[in-house]
């Protein structure tokens, strides 16, 4: 009802050059001022999953498809477009959404937590962002969670965080961060979601261009904190929240993982890393970071569980 019923929810910009592509697919809908969030990049790209017109229309169209999962699962595999990619949308996003609390609740039990360990991502407002805006970010959040969860079982694991990485890329700190073991077994945790990663941009690099880019979204340590605080005066109230929602996950992340040995020491320092040399392409509006570093805050919490993770295939 806030954003004037179901398609606000992509917030298509309006000026966006994917407006005439949406319009054409769904009619007058609500639009946001601007150009737009990316729920609208996710729509276009399941309206065209082999990258034949929408690559033109996208900033670093190349980078964006990189994430194919969430539009390939909404548009079931391409047989949907119009209003059922949009409704695909939505359902991904709320099981998506529900696999995560559920995961969540099921490593928290395991550890010796109680069932409050999930308002990590009850009360997490990234996480709610991510819902809000229809991106990808739900449902990395969900399969990085269930990975975690089926950690008992490294193959399926690994195949887990594989598809949370084809989610959204960023996601594969975490099975690095397990990885970083002596354990050779773990080290199937990166192999897998790796070897997947670069076979999807191989093929965007073939097919379309721009495979491999990072788009500028890294840069030296600190300097795009730095470079991005110059705008932060020009936020509004909600942005800063978010800003300082994302700030505090980042640096105490480092902090807990630097200091506190536990099961998830590793993918908390990966992810405070990963915030340090973001570009300030990323530190710019507080609602982007906010997604970016929402699981921060769920994997702390859960770094106070202790699961039972031998490999009940060894």
């Amino acid at each position: 009802m806030a954003v004037g019923g179901p398609a606000g929810l992509i917030q298509v910009g309006e000026n966006s050059a994917l407006r005439p592509v949406i319009e054409a697919e769904l009619g007058d809908i609500p639009l946001s001022p601007g150009s737009g969030h990316d729920g609208q990049i996710y729509y276009a790209i399941g309206l065209d999953l082999r990258g034949e017109f929408v690559p033109d229309l996208l900033d670093h169209g190349g980078y964006r498809y990189r994430r194919i999962l969430f539009p390939l699962l909404s548009s079931g595999f391409g047989l949907f477009d119009g209003w059922p990619l949009l409704i695909g949308m939505m359902v991904v996003t709320i099981a998506a959404a529900g696999v995560a609390v559920g995961a969540t609740a099921t490593i928290a039990a395991r550890g010796g937590l109680t069932e409050l360990a999930t308002f990590a991502l009850l009360a997490n407002p990234g996480f709610w962002l991510s819902i809000r805006l229809l991106t990808a970010d739900t449902l990395a959040m969900g399969l990085m969670l269930g990975a975690l969860a089926l950690l008992t079982n490294l193959r399926l694991s690994a195949v887990t965080f594989a598809l949370a990485v084809l989610a959204k890329d960023a996601y594969l700190v975490t099975p690095a961060g397990l990885a970083f073991t002596r354990d050779r077994r773990r080290w199937i945790l990166v192999i897998v979601p790796f070897v997947s990663l670069v076979g999807v941009m191989t093929w965007i690099t073939v097919t379309m261009g721009e495979g491999f880019t990072g788009r500028g979204n890294f840069a030296l340590p600190l300097m795009g904190i730095i470079d991005a605080s110059s705008n932060w005066s020009n936020l509004g109230a909600g942005d800063i929240f978010f800003l300082i929602f994302a700030l505090v996950s980042v640096f105490a992340g480092l902090v807990i993982g630097i200091l506190h040995k536990s099961w998830l020491r590793w993918p908390i320092i990966s992810w405070s890393v990963l915030g340090l040399v973001s570009s300030e392409w990323v530190w710019n509006f507080g609602n982007n970071a906010a997604r970016v570093f929402a699981p921060l805050a769920v994997l702390i919490v859960l770094s106070l569980a202790r699961p039972n993770l031998t490999d009940s295939q060894s």
